[in-house]
């Protein structure tokens, strides 16, 4: 069940990497809190879970890939062992 949460997030992800700028998910998603966090360890973000995915299955510049790069690395995902 974990690895398929997983999967549909890296999906996902390809999808907003993708979109326009001005589209309310995307600003939602690249959005940061401009204000200072309390002492102790900082939570993690919805984005930081994916870049660990990524991370396992080596992939480092997710956010500048093409379409069918995406592609690729959801059928990679889908078998991956590490996930």
């Amino acid at each position: 069940m974990v690895r398929c949460i997983k999967v549909h997030r890296i999906k996902w992800i390809g999808h907003i990497v993708r979109m326009d700028e001005e589209r309310t998910v995307k600003r939602i998603t690249v959005w940061r809190l401009v204000t200072v966090r309390r002492i102790g360890r900082q939570k993690l973000r919805w984005e930081d879970d994916v870049s660990e995915d990524l991370g396992k299955m080596k992939i480092w510049n997710w956010s500048k890939m093409d379409r069918e790069a995406w592609k690729r690395v959801f059928e990679q995902s889908t078998t991956h062992k590490e996930l």
